[in-house]
């Protein structure tokens, strides 16, 4: 997959084929209209193309939209459209200057006379430029001027309910991963760097992982235990994630994020590994002594295990 972040890197092409979004989460129904865009590509022999921006408008424009959190990183979203098959990705810089720019400035500039447009795809709820001033009415007025097609795809329902990054983050914020990864068509996770812990785990026969992850405002799910997989070297590994405040263990003040993960001893120290949520085992909570939370620790394993062996055998 080719990535450019500046337009001059581009060798104009009118047969191509173009959607444009921010695309948090790449969910199943962004996926839909990459997919629209990949079949009207094949069928004419043309170019595909994601135009996405970096930052998230949402985080250059705090005024409005304060303390976003985010589905995906840029580095995650650019790894799930070439899973998805997309040619070629523009990360335009999205400044609050950029936020000005009207509807027809922007596609006159970026799409058709830097990119080349033959076909432009969008979903249902499509809105840009400055104030999202522009809608469907606009484009296909845009489209009879230069002479391209403008296709708009239908919203993708799950269970009667439309599919959205704002019903994910709402799965995500009440612990209902199963539902979320569902909704987002892959396992939902984050990028951590392994960081110095306590090692309070080893006193108890769980060493843990201790993760800070890479993009600070990235969405989490609700504080619990949780059964993960672990990406690390490019080799798979499962375990139990913890993500809370430690009551048993601390004072419960500093939020933490640790990973006990089965069958590995090795010294991660400073490196990345990325953690896939597959199921939420239970709530965090506060026991009486540490030997009833070793107790527990070692039912959430068992039960971690046979979903694991479930999972397989599916």
């Amino acid at each position: 997959m080719n990535i450019y972040r500046n337009l001059k890197d581009i060798n104009k092409d009118d047969k191509s084929v173009v959607t444009i979004g921010t695309y948090d989460g790449f969910h199943l129904a962004h996926r839909q209209v990459a997919g629209k865009v990949l079949e009207i590509a094949k069928k004419n022999y043309s170019r595909s193309f994601i135009v996405t921006f970096e930052p998230h408008p949402q985080e250059v424009l705090k005024n409005k939209t304060p303390d976003i959190k985010l589905l995906t990183s840029i580095d995650e979203k650019l790894k799930l459209f070439e899973g998805a098959g997309i040619e070629n990705v523009l990360v335009l810089n999205f400044t609050d200057e950029f936020s000005k720019t009207d509807a027809r400035e922007f596609y006159e500039k970026y799409i058709l006379g830097g990119i080349g447009l033959s076909d432009l795809v969008i979903g249902y709820d499509h809105l840009f430029g400055h104030n999202r001033e522009g809608s469907f009415k606009t484009l296909h007025s845009l489209g009879k001027e230069y002479g391209f097609n403008v296709h708009k795809v239908d919203e993708i329902d799950v269970e009667g309910i439309p599919v959205s990054s704002t019903r994910i983050r709402h799965a995500l914020a009440e612990g209902m991963i199963e539902e979320a990864n569902k909704l987002l068509g892959y396992e939902f996770g984050f990028d951590g760097i392994v960081v110095e812990g306590d090692k309070v785990g080893r006193t108890i026969g769980y060493p843990t992982v201790n993760l800070k992850p890479v993009k600070e405002n990235k969405v989490m799910p609700k504080e619990g235990i949780y059964c993960v997989k672990v990406v690390y070297g490019g080799k798979e590994y499962f375990g139990m994630m913890y993500h809370g405040f430690r009551p048993t263990l601390s004072e419960g003040i500093i939020r933490a994020l640790e990973v006990h993960i089965f069958d590995f001893d090795k010294n991660v120290y400073g490196e990345k590994i990325t953690i896939h949520f597959l199921k939420r085992l239970r709530d965090d909570k506060k026991f009486a002594s540490k030997e009833e939370l070793i107790a527990q620790i070692d039912k959430d394993k068992e039960d971690s295990l046979k979903f694991l062996e479930a999972k397989k055998e599916k």
